[in-house]
């Protein structure tokens, strides 16, 4: 069984409900530290820990035909082949009992999803692509899912960050050379910070129109790192807590599979984003947009 988009409490009663419908003597869970999930009696187990040896051949000699092991938000990687994909696929194959946990359905494209599938199937079609009457016609898929929006704020930049801009994008682009060229948007999207920075010490935004009404009350501007730590109220995505009010993204993470993780942690499905006028803003906001789109789409056939 897979289930998308289920809150933590409503987790912890998908598996009593499983249990009491079937003979189960040991419970296995399996999560990332962030995202532990605790069932009274079950077997905690770290993603990071399962593919260590002493973890991993326990496991083995533990999980058997009476064991329920249950994934939360393992789908780490897009790389179907992962090494601690191997190793968890190792677990389910000893028993025909799995619940499978994930906030969204896929990292960036739908084929992600084969991931669970895999998991939930015991990878009997683990060279399939993403085929949505294979999936259902051999999984149930349960989808608990709110579309997301991204609103945008847009800021303003001055003559001095557009020279700047135009200047270290030359630089940039000439010195690229053969490394990854997703190194350019990543710096680039760093270079209108203090434009957003001096946006937010005006302590305006409550008033927007486009802003009435979404998160009132929030408190913290969220960005990709502390440069611009300046102001009390803006926290990084890794400081995010399931108990920050969030008023806006300063700016987008470069890696999809870490603002699901901010989706995971906040519950949170609407985002209004600080968009300067420079190209690169436009860029990542227009990539997220498309992204939050193939995660609907996904959905919206899952629910079939």
């Amino acid at each position: 069984m897979i289930c998308i988009g289920y809150r933590d409490e409503y987790k912890t009663e998908t598996i009593e409900h499983y249990v009491g419908y079937h003979d189960i003597k040991h419970i296995v869970i399996v999560a990332p530290e962030k995202f532990r999930l605790l069932y009274d009696g079950a077997d905690s187990v770290t993603y990071e820990d399962s593919i260590e040896y002493p973890t991993f051949y326990r496991l083995l000699q533990e999980i058997d035909g009476h064991t329920l092991v249950v994934l939360n938000e393992c789908m780490r990687t897009q790389n179907r082949y992962d090494l601690t994909y191997n190793c968890i696929r190792h677990f389910l194959n000893q028993t025909r009992h799995q619940i499978v946990f994930q906030q969204l359905p896929q990292i960036d494209t739908r084929d992600d999803f084969m991931i669970l599938f895999d998991f939930d199937t015991q990878s009997r079609w683990k060279s399939s692509k993403f085929d949505i009457n294979l999936i259902l016609d051999n999984s149930a898929v349960n989808v608990d899912h709110t579309e997301m929006k991204f609103t945008p704020i847009r800021v303003p930049t001055t003559g001095e960050t557009k020279e700047k801009y135009t200047r270290l994008r030359k630089l940039y682009f000439d010195s690229i050379g053969a490394r990854d060229p997703h190194i350019l948007p990543r710096r680039l999207h760093l270079i209108g910070g203090k434009d957003k920075l001096a946006f937010i010490s005006k302590d305006d935004i409550g008033d927007l129109p486009l802003f009435s009404g979404m998160n009132s009350g929030g408190q913290h501007y969220v960005a990709r790192n502390k440069r611009l730590g300046k102001l009390g109220n803006i926290v990084t995505y890794l400081d995010v807590t399931d108990e920050t009010s969030v008023k806006a993204l300063v700016d987008l993470p470069h890696r999809f599979v870490d603002f699901s993780d901010f989706v995971k942690i906040t519950n949170q499905f609407e985002f209004n984003v600080l968009i300067s006028d420079l190209k690169v803003d436009h860029w990542y906001f227009n990539r997220y947009v498309e992204w939050s789109n193939r995660i609907n789409e996904a959905c919206s056939s899952l629910r079939q």
